[in-house]
C-alpha cells in the first residue's frame, strides 16, 4: 500500500507542473520538520530500547540471585576432618600450616602386580 501511494505521489511530482511548484514551496519548510521529527523519532525509539533492556538484565539478575540464595540454603554444610595435631606441630615438623603434604605416587616395582598368581602357573606349565 504504501509502495503503491509513494509511486503515486512520485509520478504525480513528475508529470504536473503545479505540483512540482507547491512541493517546491514547502521544502524550505518541509525538509526541517522531517529532519527534527526523524531525529526526535529516533531518540524515542533508542531510550524505549535502552530501559527494555536494563530492565530485562535487572530481572535476569535477580533471577539468577534468587536461585543462588536457595541453593546456598538448601546445601548441607561439609563436614570438616578432627586434626589433632595443632599448627605449631605441623610447622616444626616442616609441613606448611593448613596445606595438606602431597602424596607419595607408589611404582610399579613395589606394588604387587595383578593376576600374579596366574602368572606364576603359566610359567609352571611351560617348564614341564
Amino acid at each position: 500500500m504504501i509502495v503503491t501511494l509513494a509511486s503515486w505521489v512520485y509520478s504525480e511530482y513528475v508529470n504536473n507542473s503545479y505540483f512540482q511548484s507547491y512541493v517546491n514551496s514547502l521544502s524550505p519548510i518541509l525538509v526541517p520538520v522531517v529532519s527534527v521529527g526523524f531525529g526526535t523519532a529516533s531518540a524515542a525509539v533508542a531510550t524505549i530500547l535502552y530501559f527494555t533492556m536494563r530492565n530485562i538484565r535487572q530481572r535476569e539478575g535477580l533471577r539468577v540471585d534468587d536461585n543462588s540464595r536457595i541453593r546456598v540454603l538448601t546445601k548441607r554444610p561439609a563436614k570438616k576432618p578432627q586434626i589433632s595435631t595443632s599448627r605449631s606441630e605441623r610447622t616444626v615438623a616442616g609441613g606448611l600450616a593448613g596445606v595438606p603434604r602431597p602424596r607419595v605416587p607408589i611404582s610399579p616395582s613395589l606394588s604387587p602386580k595383578r593376576g600374579a598368581a596366574q602368572d606364576d602357573r603359566d610359567v609352571e606349565d611351560e617348564s614341564d
